[in-house]
């Protein structure tokens, strides 16, 4: 959590309300926080010394602005040029997949059919997403970061596009195993 908050604030200082708008905007596709993590993730980073805070009045409220300091962005840096971790899937529909045997073959499908839908859902998102953002110009020197953003998106649909066809496949192989 720490990391994106400081790649986010590589981008621009921020408050909590708008680090939790970057966050669904732009890498809920693979990460989720709530407004008690971020915080709880601040809260360690002013420790650091990685962040520091300014408090504005604007517009008769009191707003509280997170800008990335020296020691924050030479710890970003870092993580950036560490090795990825690679993870265990993550992936509920396994888990739920893993114990299908249990259920009726109608039952089966019908999940499966329903959460091929929901992945379509998300798919369009992506896709809404990607075709309104074609566009957009970087500010000047922000290229390189637009660039690899869109190509994690890129990574988002493909990845989506994968899960339908395999279910899809399988939903297929369901049918006809069982003639339905």
């Amino acid at each position: 959590m720490e990391f994106v908050i400081l790649g986010l604030l590589s981008l621009r200082a921020m408050t909590v309300y708008e680090i939790n708008k970057a966050l669904e905007r732009g890498v809920s596709l693979f990460y989720r926080a709530s407004f008690g993590s971020i915080n709880a993730a601040i809260n360690k980073m002013i420790n650091k010394g990685w962040i520091e805070m300014e408090e504005k009045i604007e517009n008769g409220r009191n707003k509280k602005i997170y800008h990335l300091k020296i020691k924050g962005q030479q710890a970003f840096r870092e993580w950036l040029s560490s090795e990825i971790e690679t993870e265990k899937v993550k992936e509920p529909a396994l888990t739920r997949l893993y114990f299908m045997g249990f259920s009726s073959e109608i039952e089966r499908i019908r999940v499966l059919e329903e959460h091929v839908s929901k992945i379509h859902e998300k798919l369009d998102t992506l896709e809404l997403i990607k075709n309104q953002s074609a566009g957009l110009q970087a500010p000047e020197g922000m290229e390189e970061v637009q660039n690899f953003q869109r190509l994690t998106l890129d990574y988002g649909i493909a990845f989506y596009k994968f899960k339908i066809t395999w279910f899809q496949t399988l939903i297929k192989s369901l049918r006809n195993e069982n003639k339905l």
